[in-house]
């Protein structure tokens, strides 16, 4: 092979290898904050809390409230993804929810929690 086509080989490997590398997403950080629907799909190899800011429970019984009538299941999921949340510390996200006074909503699971919670507000 000449050296004209390896040079162009490798170029074509580094080429390829840095477009595969550059459309990984980067893992979780602490205290990163975005949407839900930015943050959830990216690797979370620590194990941090997405946690809602406010707390989705709060954002769906006042939107539900507004309606005047139950979120649809479509409803509540483009809520979900909207909202700010911020990563953080599985420690941090108990002493955000023992000082207001409750858990919030896990939002990997949304509808199936607002379901239940959305009773006892009735």
């Amino acid at each position: 092979m000449g050296h004209t086509k390896v040079r162009l080989m490798a170029s074509t490997l580094v080429f390829l290898s840095g477009a595969t590398l550059a459309a990984a997403p980067e893992p979780l950080k602490e205290l990163e904050v975005g949407s839900y629907a930015e943050i959830a799909v990216r690797p979370n190899p620590q194990h941090f809390v997405i946690q809602p800011i406010p707390a989705l429970v709060v954002i769906l019984l006042s939107v539900e409230k507004k309606k005047g009538s139950p979120l649809t299941e479509q409803e509540v999921v483009a809520l979900r993804d909207k909202i700010t949340v911020v990563v953080t510390a599985p420690a941090d996200a108990k002493a955000v929810d023992d000082g207001r006074g409750y858990k919030d909503i896990d939002p990997s699971h949304a509808w199936e929690a607002w379901q239940v919670v959305r009773l006892q507000f009735q």
